[in-house]
């Protein structure tokens, strides 16, 4: 045989592994992702390798068909920049095999190397023959290598979009099957966007810079968007059209009040919603509904129209149902549960929320999980289908009840143990009970300390020894927030420092190794406050809070102190000076309740402050300019809180119901105060107020929800001869920020009129208020939880219960945005429409803008 070579030639090949060195490019260059790359086995799949070609000749070398060759030496060529020690290890060969022409071995080499994807060409020559013994060429070309490459047909954003979605890197090897998948990527990232006709054109030009190496140009052809003009439905006797329409959740014609869908047509979409019209047609009794054919035509340039044929069949009742393998709970606390009925309409949907997973948690397995029965299975079984009824047999095995035998709880790199352990209501030696681990996940939420959408929990059962692990997983996030602001009011620079620590660790404050920076872990809270804008109003505050005082049980201390001043700017020695000073000392305790349920709390609180008047004009209309008052009060507020999580619930409610009230110290003396001068009248304040509020969250669809609020306020007094008290009172309108009006006034927020607005110069001892928002979560990043918002809202003071009328209400409608950071706490702007005029005026209020700081409406 005149010498030998075996060559294959391949068609695309792909980079994967080795290094190139190149110099910087002005081009984009990103990192090499070779995940969309088709994997070279499918190449051969129903392929046999083609046959080797004819060797060519390589001189007077004789080689015997079937005859060992001692391999001498192996020699590689055309390797490049490529080790070509690598290169003789990747092909599996080394000197002293032994060989033969042809011989598997050989096509075993090709292979390998052809699997590395770096070659366009590959070949195994005898250069050389001594004996037996022979010495090997292994020939390589090289694939180009990618330099650089461009997009072009699109603007500068789409560009960059791109590039991040294509993944392309300087060094990456150009095959055909690069240049494939690089045109389908931009194609789908299109369609995914409803731009169907979407294509792009991949064009390799040489980089006459560097060796062996090609540019990419890359055209794209977006297209026009295409929107659904109209869905329609052919043989839907039982289910309306409109009703078929609202099951699909992505696919939606286009419509003027479409506002959180899009009308474009995404494949992947509209096969996920056939599947959703399918549901619909099984919850109502048909399960043999099946849509028999679909239709997108092109009616115009932009707009398709679908058209769906749909066999309903017949509609299913429930009949009979049987229990088996029930020892624990007889049938009639299992149907009771199930709540089917015999000639009920078949509805597998309904049939599965039942038996596996009521979101309410009344379903079968929760009856069971919430006992420790951890290992209980249930198997629904159609035994008989007869005519349109249908008979189960409901097969449970129930297994042994799992104790918990040990929890545990990781990721908490700043929160001690003992804070995550101590809301956790799984305890070692208890039953299992999957509520409490939900309910057990919700107070982790509540916290605030971890991200609400990363926690997790791994229960890990152990069906021999009839016990389960419980591992919560938590992932911490900021918790502190840094107020710093400088703004314009009242004609003069504000300046505000803010500071709240809500993971704070009073034990650990003389700890100089607990200071990263600040000692933190045992939940505790504590908050400082000043702001000024120079001689003309000062405030300070400061509060601290135990959440568990004692360690032992969720009751809580709260501490807080502050001291406001208000003044026309003239100093102490002025006779001039007016002066309006109020000193307060609170002291709260907090318990969680065990009825009626464990979502209800009690706060008590006593308060002590202190109202100092000098010539202040502010209480002018009372007669009251001079003097002190004294106020000690009690609170009692009793709550109940639901909701899923803090930031943006999406379920549940938040209710309050509130009492502050004072003695009545002018019952407790013989003085007559009815025409006593105001600073004996008011030397000790008495009153008692009332305030309820209640908050329901609804969601709609994923991250969308129905907030919707209501409040009510009521000032009272003991004795007619006194009335009312100097503070307290409600002032309604406007942002609900205090601004600088440190009177002792409660400030009631309501969009669409100015601060303060709605309500009489003296205030108002009775509000009204009622909100209906409707919430859409743009990002749940903890760090910047951002949603936006419209919203209804109405609400009125009133001077007495003889004015009071709950109709009477001012009304808005606007919107709004709310971004809330760790470090900041919320903050959001609105926008609103009153529609009625103030108190006095005859026209709207119409547009006003609210800055939205730390509180909600």
């Amino acid at each position: 045989m005149k010498g030998i070579s075996l060559r294959y030639r391949a068609l695309c090949c792909g980079l994967l592994g080795l290094a190139w060195g190149w110099s910087p490019s002005v081009w984009a260059q990103v990192e090499p992702d070779t995940s969309a790359l088709a994997p070279m086995d499918s190449l051969f799949q129903n392929t046999a390798l083609p046959d080797p070609v004819d060797p060519e000749p390589e001189g007077d070398i004789d080689l015997i068909p079937g005859v060992e060759y001692t391999i001498e030496r192996i020699d590689v060529a055309g390797s490049g920049n490529l080790d070509q020690t690598v290169i003789v290890l990747l092909s599996g060969l080394s000197v002293g095999d032994r060989v033969t022409f042809p011989g598997e071995m050989l096509q075993k080499a090709i292979r390998k190397l052809w699997d590395q994807k770096l070659f366009d060409d590959v070949s195994i020559s005898v250069t050389q023959k001594r004996g037996n013994s022979v010495v090997l060429e292994i020939g390589l070309v090289e694939l180009p290598k990618l330099s650089k490459f461009g997009i072009f047909g699109v603007k500068k954003s789409q560009k960059d979009k791109l590039r991040e979605e294509l993944k392309l890197s300087r060094g990456l090897i150009v095959t055909d099957n690069l240049k494939y998948n690089t045109r389908n990527r931009i194609r789908k990232y299109y369609r995914d966007k409803g731009y169907l006709d979407a294509d792009a054109r991949v064009e390799e030009v040489p980089d006459t810079t560097l060796n062996n190496a090609v540019l990419l140009n890359i055209f794209v052809e977006p297209g026009p968007r295409i929107r659904i003009k109209d869905i329609r439905f052919e043989g839907n006797e039982n289910i309306k059209s409109a009703k078929l329409r609202k099951a699909m959740k992505e696919t939606k014609r286009k419509r003027l009040w479409t506002i959180f869908k899009s009308s474009k047509l995404i494949r992947e979409d509209y096969q996920a919603d056939q599947k959703l019209l399918l549901d619909l047609y099984n919850e109502q009794g048909f399960r043999d509904a099946r849509i028999v054919s679909d239709t997108i035509r092109r009616v115009s340039k932009d707009r398709v129209l679908i058209e769906m044929k749909i066999e309903e069949g017949r509609r299913y009742y429930f009949r009979d149902i049987a229990w088996l393998g029930n020892t624990k709970y007889p049938n009639e606390v299992l149907d009771k549960i199930l709540r089917i009925r015999k000639g009920d309409i078949y509805d597998a949907k309904l049939l599965q929320e039942r038996l596996f997973f009521d979101k309410n948690g009344n379903d079968i397995t929760s009856l069971y999980l919430d006992n420790g029965y951890l290992f209980f299975n249930l198997n629904p079984v159609e035994t008989r289908v007869e005519g349109d009824s249908i008979d189960f047999e409901m097969r449970i095995r129930e297994g042994r009840q799992a104790t918990i035998n040990k929890v545990t709880v990781s990721g908490n790199d700043r929160t001690n143990d003992h804070v995550v352990m101590r809301e956790l209501r799984t305890r070692p030696g208890e039953l299992f009970s999957r509520s409490d681990i939900q309910r057990s996940m919700r107070e982790l939420a509540q916290l605030n300390f971890f991200d609400p959408t990363a926690l997790d929990v791994s229960p890990v059962p152990n069906a021999e020894t009839g016990t389960v692990d419980i591992e919560y997983k938590v992932v911490e996030k900021s918790t502190s927030q840094l107020e710093l602001q400088g703004g314009w009011g009242g004609g003069r620079v504000v300046a505000t420092v803010g500071l709240s620590f809500n993971n704070f660790s009073a034990r650990n404050l003389f700890n100089g190794k607990a200071w990263k920076p600040l000692p933190s872990g045992d939940g505790q809270t504590i908050s400082l406050r000043a702001q000024t804008n120079g001689a003309f109003f000062q405030s300070y505050s400061l509060s601290f809070t135990e959440p568990w005082l004692g360690g032992k049980k969720p009751n809580s201390l709260t501490v807080s102190i502050f001291h406001n001043i208000q003044t026309n700017g003239l100093s102490k020695s002025d006779p001039g000076r007016q002066e309006l000073a109020i000193t307060s000392l609170t002291l709260g305790l907090g318990r969680r309740l065990k009825w009626p349920d464990d979502y209800f709390t009690l706060y008590t609180a006593v308060e002590y402050q202190v109202y100092r008047l000098r010539q202040y004009t502010g209480l002018s209309f009372l007669g009251y300019q001079s003097g002190q008052s004294n106020s000690l009060n009690f609170k009692f507020i009793l709550g109940r809180n639901n909701t899923d999580v803090p930031i943006f619930p999406t379920q549940g409610s938040n209710l309050s119901l509130g009492l502050e009230l004072t003695p009545p110290f002018s019952q407790m003396g013989q003085r007559e105060l009815e025409d006593a001068e105001a600073r004996i009248r008011y030397e000790w304040i008495e009153y008692h107020k009332w305030k309820f509020s209640g908050s329901f969250y609804t969601q709609m669809a994923k991250n969308l929800v129905l907030h919707s609020r209501t409040e009510f306020g009521l000032l009272g007094f003991y004795n007619p001869d006194i009335g009312l008290p100097p503070f307290e009172r409600f002032y309604v309108g406007g942002d609900g920020l205090q601004n600088f009006v440190i009177d002792g006034r409660e400030i009631i927020g309501l969009r669409g009129y100015p601060n303060s607005s709605l309500s009489s110069a003296a205030g108002d001892p009775l509000y009204t208020k009622f909100i209906f928002e409707l919430r859409y979560l743009v990002s749940p990043n903890p760090q910047a939880t951002v949603y936006v918002q419209t919203f209804a809202e109405g609400g009125n003071s009133y001077r007495n219960f003889e004015t009071f009328n709950p109709f009477l209400i001012k009304r808005s409608l606007g919107a709004g945005v709310r971004i809330f950071m760790p470090m900041f706490g919320l903050l959001g702007i609105d926008f609103a429409y009153g529609f009625d005029p103030l108190p006095g005026g005859i026209n709207p209020s119409g547009w006003q803008t609210h800055f939205i700081i730390g509180q909600q409406f």
